[in-house]
């Protein structure tokens, strides 16, 4: 069962948040390949919002390679290598540090506080200090 959430007040366009939350299930491996996806009209009713939208997000899916369709059976997800998932994670985490980078930059945090943050958030994330 894919738990996909919307937050209809972000100001994130809702077809967006479907598909990154999808792609962040099949990066980390919540999804696995050739497994079914809802439909557009399951997915569009659980989230009580329009088909054309979960279409649009499913669409982008297909496009960026994450899902393929089967006419009249469903959508799966698509069977990719582990270099792969871990490029495209990369690029993700690539621009998400990209704003925080901006965001620490804005409120005039030194370079080496700032890498001494991100420091303690690896660590505390992954463990130890290496």
């Amino acid at each position: 069962m894919i738990w996909v959430k919307v937050d209809f007040h972000s100001g994130e366009p809702v077809y967006q948040q479907i598909a990154q939350s999808m792609k962040g299930d099949i990066i980390s491996g919540k999804l696995s390949r050739d497994e079914l996806i809802p439909s557009i009209r399951e997915l569009a009713r659980d989230l009580k919002i329009n088909p054309n939208t979960v279409a649009r997000a499913y669409r982008e899916l297909e496009n960026e390679g994450y899902i393929y369709s089967r006419p009249g059976v469903g959508y799966f997800i698509k069977d990719s290598d582990k270099k792969t998932m871990e490029e495209k994670a990369l690029e993700i985490l690539a621009k998400e540090m990209a704003g925080i980078v901006n965001i620490a930059r804005n409120y005039q945090v030194s370079r080496q506080k700032f890498t001494e943050l991100v420091m303690q958030s690896i660590n505390s994330a992954y463990g130890g200090d290496e």
